[in-house]
């Protein structure tokens, strides 16, 4: 994975504005359960929401689809954004140790508009925060809203595209993988 610097989240999104007609993004967040069979003595840990056993992929693509950084091997019990909260990726955004640069105007702004921070996409499970923009909820939508909903969406493309192109080529991540966590992991 590449190392993160200034340089690479300005050119990630000098592309999302190019490709996704979006300012300042610098990546889509998002996470894969990936299935795998019951473990011994695991209980519900692994029992996601979609009523399977998964781990969960957790992964940054850029505008290209290409993955920046991924964390895998947390429980498939738990959500996108405690899987966030519990990875290298999620600790590092934290505490500010991702070099993201500092904020800037977005294109339409005026002189004396303050800066914009850069920030990553992600769906409704991950939380709002500085560095990650999420889409409204539907149930407050007015068409402004609608509107920064569908770029959010269009941005999340690239993610799901990586992931799908994962998938095709790792046929084993179509079916449950039949070994220990920390070999799934691995694998």
């Amino acid at each position: 994975m590449p190392v993160s610097s200034e340089e690479l989240w300005k050119t990630i999104s000098d592309k999302y504005l190019e490709l996704w007609n979006i300012p300042n993004c610098i990546g889509s967040i998002d996470g894969k359960h990936i299935r795998i069979q019951c473990p011994n003595k695991s209980g519900s840990a692994f029992y996601n929401f979609k009523a399977y056993l998964s781990i969960v992929l957790l992964a940054v693509a850029d505008a290209d689809g290409l993955f920046i950084t991924v964390d895998v091997g947390d429980y498939g019990r738990n959500s996108d954004g405690g899987v966030l909260r519990n990875s290298a990726f999620g600790r590092n955004l934290q505490q500010g140790t991702l070099n993201i640069p500092d904020p800037k105007k977005l294109p339409a702004d005026e002189d004396d508009c303050t800066p914009f921070p850069y920030f990553f996409v992600g769906d409704e499970a991950f939380p709002l925060q500085r560095h990650i923009m999420r889409p409204y909820p539907r149930r407050e939508l007015t068409n402004e809203r609608r509107i920064f909903n569908y770029r959010i969406s269009r941005a999340r493309k690239s993610e799901e595209c990586a992931f799908g192109m994962l998938a095709s080529k790792f046929r084993i991540l179509g079916t449950a993988i039949a070994c220990k966590p920390n070999k799934a992991d691995a694998v």
